[in-house]
């Protein structure tokens, strides 16, 4: 199958991805909207990774693989495939997770109807590395409920994201050299070119295993975070109301706290804040 003239181009980097990225794969190429072109940057992989892709591209034509000497950070590898990319519209994608197959057909639609969107995202379903549901993450739905948290938690699932490309042009693609925390600084700056706003349905299954994050990369994780809040702060003059500035204080001292705990307990105490202060 071949699109010409993609309006979608689904930009999915993978670095080492063979043991979940058939059901990656197998849930870009089989989504109901097809006019897509589907760009895998693979970051030096020296797994089983390379083999997969070439099969899947043997039988797909909107695959595009591109390999890359291995980048500093995630926003690095992204821009490559931006970069060659030819659609309207840029969805994520990472090689772990799971799109539900009418995702990219319901964010296109949203996004041809509300020009001043920039991002469109959705909710999501959380699974294990078996592939299993084991939670779910809601987010606001409208700009102005997303914008009232921009300095507690991310507006978005970022794997679950659609963005305008010529939005993406006029703030210089995605941060780079920035690891873990190249999509905090990237919404704030999005935040800038128009508005946000969530579907109400899943479109996304997130997988979280546990077992490759730390309690102290959790805590480095934060402190990154905090970094970027203050630099939006001073340079793209998004000033955080007093309940942001207020929460932000017990959020770092939660943090500190809960890393002593396990990882699972650390990410239900994580959940459980989102969804009361939402």
């Amino acid at each position: 199958m071949e699109a010409s003239n993609p309006l979608v181009s689904i930009i999915l980097p993978v670095h080492n991805g063979e043991k979940y990225l058939r059901e990656s794969l197998d849930s870009c190429v089989n989504q109901t909207y097809k006019n897509i072109e589907i760009i895998i940057v693979d970051d030096e992989s020296t797994d089983n990774t390379p083999t997969i892709l070439k099969e899947y591209a043997k039988n797909d034509c909107r695959i595009n693989i591109i390999r890359t000497k291995k980048q500093k950070a995630l926003g690095n590898v992204i821009n490559v495939g931006i970069r060659k990319s030819s659609g309207k519209y840029i969805a994520r994608m990472d090689s772990d997770d799971i799109m539900y197959l009418d995702r990219i057909e319901k964010q296109t639609k949203y996004l041809e109807s509300n020009d001043k969107c920039v991002v469109v995202g959705g909710q999501i379903d959380i699974i294990d590395e078996n592939s299993k549901i084991t939670g779910s993450r809601e987010y606001p739905l409208d700009d102005g409920e997303l914008r009232k948290n921009l300095f507690l938690f991310q507006p978005f699932a970022h794997p679950a994201v659609m963005i305008r490309k010529l939005s993406l042009e006029e703030i210089g693609l995605y941060p780079e050299n920035l690891p873990k925390v190249e999509d905090v600084k990237l919404f704030f700056m999005l935040s800038t070119k128009g508005e946000f706003h969530n579907l109400s349905d899943k479109v996304l299954k997130y997988r979280i295993t546990f077992n490759t994050e730390s309690q102290t990369k959790m805590v480095e994780h934060f402190k990154k975070t905090s970094e970027i809040r203050v630099w939006a702060i001073k340079n793209l003059n998004i000033k955080p109301t007093f309940r942001e500035k207020l929460i932000w204080g017990i959020e770092y001292i939660g943090v500190i706290i809960m890393s002593i705990f396990p990882s699972r307990i650390f990410m239900k105490t994580f959940e459980y804040a989102r969804h009361f202060l939402k």
